[in-house]
């Protein structure tokens, strides 16, 4: 009987060394995990990226309802010129920041959300706008 009570005492003694174990790996987990990591530098903020990546794909749709020539070719990176100069981005740091944003694909996938969710809002105003907007009479 005491060769029982000594071997659950040990058993005992292994499970609570494998606890405490666990705990603190757990513990250092979590402090690993919540620790908030830099992003590095030149890579555009969540916000200013949202607003850039709805700008080129609406660019992205407009250049893609024209017929395709080298003057539509010419123009079409002026017109995505715009868009980094109206955001005072160059077209690498956006490049990059995408790369990096890709890194993380769930916080992507929530900007891509975003994205979506702002360009149905401007399509519902456009439509809603044109339903509005008097139709003149056909000149005969």
């Amino acid at each position: 009987m005491q060769q029982n009570n000594h071997n659950q005492h040990w058993l005992y003694s292994i499970l609570k060394m494998k606890g405490i174990k666990f705990k603190i790996a757990f513990l250092m987990l979590i402090a690993v995990s919540c620790s908030s990591e830099k992003k590095p530098s030149g890579i555009i903020e969540e916000d200013k990226m949202i607003s850039i990546m709805t700008d080129l794909h609406i660019m992205d749709g407009y250049m893609s309802s024209l017929m395709y020539t080298d003057s539509v070719r010419i123009k079409g990176k002026n017109f995505y010129a715009t868009i980094y100069d109206k955001h005072k981005v160059s077209p690498a740091e956006y490049e990059s920041s995408l790369k990096y944003y890709s890194m993380k694909p769930v916080l992507l996938d929530s900007m891509y959300s975003k994205v979506e969710r702002i360009l149905t809002d401007k399509e519902r105003k456009l439509t809603k706008e044109q339903i509005n907007k008097p139709h003149k009479p056909l000149k005969e």
